[in-house]
């Protein structure tokens, strides 16, 4: 299915951007019965989106999913925005959250744990270094990850 989502996105971006926002992620939520397209946008400025430009996005996207059928079936389209505790989705966003708080989760244990908070210290075509809030049992504070270990990632947004 991440094959389709990279296509939707792909579909959708320039109309986005001529919005002036940015696609964040896009993802299917629901079940087969209750499918959900969620569209998660932020201002092309980095500013969190407004109800007018959910509502202009998904007016414009929802035009193009029709046509082209992309999707196939039933399915509610959900337009928002990315909030506090936006979502890190592709490299590009870590590196532009580089010094802020984030929540890293992992695919398998990593030292002993699946999620890590902390400060982002650093990001690289390959992965992330991460300051731990809380040391780990060894004591050290610092971890390395390379992006196929993380499964999902997001800004602390209550700690900014």
């Amino acid at each position: 299915m991440s094959t389709l989502i990279e296509k939707i996105e792909q579909d959708i971006s320039p109309l986005v951007n001529d919005l002036e926002c940015i696609v964040v992620r896009v993802a299917f939520l629901g079940n087969a019965k209750n499918k959900v397209l969620q569209i998660m946008i932020e201002k092309a400025s980095g500013e969190a989106a407004t109800i007018g430009d959910c509502e202009k996005v998904s007016k414009a996207v929802s035009t193009i999913l029709d046509v082209s059928d992309l999707v196939g079936g039933r399915y509610s389209l959900e337009v928002s925005s990315a909030g506090v505790n936006r979502p890190l989705t592709k490299p590009a966003d870590f590196f532009r959250f580089c010094g802020k708080p984030v929540v890293i989760k992992t695919y398998a244990l990593k030292n002993d744990r699946k999620v890590f908070k902390g400060n982002l210290e650093s990001a690289s075509e390959d992965g992330i270094r991460l300051i731990l809030d809380a040391p780990l049992s060894n004591g050290d504070n610092i971890v390395d990850f390379i992006f196929k270990e993380i499964s999902s990632a997001y800004v602390d947004g209550f700690k900014i």
